[in-house]
């Protein structure tokens, strides 16, 4: 099957948080003073030695900071490192107090969205412009982020990494400070502001949510594609037409909402990354449709989780689908070595493209 068409459809449509002088002794001292002196020194380069020791011995365990110990952490870190924004924060958090709050990550167009949530930093009873998310170990940092937006994005480090930079930095007196004047605001449950159109987000369903793999043989040559599908977003993946990859997030849309036709460019680059999620039925099959947000004609995008009997075992697959029918375009799988295997494999329940 040519995979191909449904990725360049589909192009279109990451907790926180003594120097020593030496003295000289005089040329013209007693044999007596001079022995004493250096006994002195001797026992001054030891101490020099031990508190040298002792300093080099200071660590900070990342993995052991409470939620306010890694918010105090990432806002020292990151007015060090990237200025600005940040340095702002850090100013008023240290004359006041800071506000880490929580947000649902698909409730912003981050570059590198995280797992789960993006993490406001702002002076407390503020709205801040100040972002970072998280995806495995590791952080990514934001300024200039809006409602519903995505902001600059500035740099990524792991939690460790922050802590030996701080520590580096003599930094753990205002670390420690800093700490007792954070506190923590869960707001993941709640819709942010929407525009636009917007009545709120389009929720994927669970079974379709993670990650599918693909992999299929075009005039000779094969292409691996991967789709991620979070709560509201479709991040797709491929080794030849999108290397770096297109993030969309679903939105429902209100009833009220009037169309622009045909909207301006300066409208179409503000809905850019924007898609509109429908639910249908279709073959057996429950799709899930996407369109442009202000696509007016073609059919979208369909997506599909169905069930197939592979080598006597029961395998969850993607059907990835286009048109009115809609009509197969391309099947993806829970692993990579899985499409591998199955690269352009046809079932009989399923009505492709192909054979039309």
């Amino acid at each position: 099957m040519r995979i191909k068409k449904w990725a360049v459809m589909a192009l279109f449509c990451g907790i926180f948080l003594t120097g020593c002088s030496n003295q000289t002794a005089s040329k013209e001292a007693s044999n007596s003073s001079n022995k004493s002196s250096q006994s002195s020194k001797s026992s001054v380069k030891k101490t020099s030695k031990a508190s040298s020791s002792s300093a080099k011995a200071v660590k900070l365990d990342a993995a052991k900071l409470t939620p306010q110990e890694s918010g105090s952490l990432i806002t020292l870190y990151c007015a060090d490192r990237f200025g600005g924004e940040w340095s702002n924060l850090l100013q008023a958090g240290q004359n006041g107090s800071l506000t880490i709050t929580l947000h649902k990550t698909s409730d912003y167009e981050f570059k590198q969205p995280g797992s789960g949530y993006a993490y406001e930093a702002a002076a407390s009873g503020q709205t801040g412009t100040t972002y970072y998310t998280l995806s495995g170990s590791t952080f990514y940092f934001y300024q200039g982020v809006k409602v519903a937006g995505s902001g600059s994005s500035l740099g990524q480090a792991t939690k460790q990494e922050m802590a030996d930079y701080i520590v580096k930095k003599y930094q753990l007196a205002e670390f420690k400070q800093l700490a007792k004047k954070v506190e923590i605001v869960d707001k993941s449950g709640q819709t942010q502001r929407l525009s636009d159109g917007r009545s709120g987000y389009f929720t994927i369903p669970a079974e379709m949510q993670g990650t599918w793999y693909s992999a299929s043989n075009y005039d000779g040559e094969t292409t691996h594609s991967k789709y991620v599908f979070g709560q509201s977003t479709i991040f797709i993946q491929d080794d030849k037409y999108d290397t770096n990859g297109t993030t969309t997030t679903l939105y429902a849309r209100s009833s009220d909402f009037k169309m622009p036709l045909p909207p301006t460019e300066k409208q179409m680059d503000q809905v850019k990354g924007w898609g509109l999620g429908h639910l249908y039925q279709q073959d057996g099959l429950n799709y899930m449709n996407v369109m442009g947000w202000y696509q007016t004609a073609g059919s979208g995008t369909s997506f599909a989780v169905h069930t197939e009997n592979i080598a006597g075992n029961n395998v969850q697959i993607l059907v990835c689908a286009s048109g009115a029918r809609p009509w197969v375009d391309g099947i993806a799988y829970r692993s990579q070595a899985m499409a591998e295997k199955m690269q352009d494999q046809h079932f009989d329940d399923l009505h492709y493209r192909d054979d039309e």
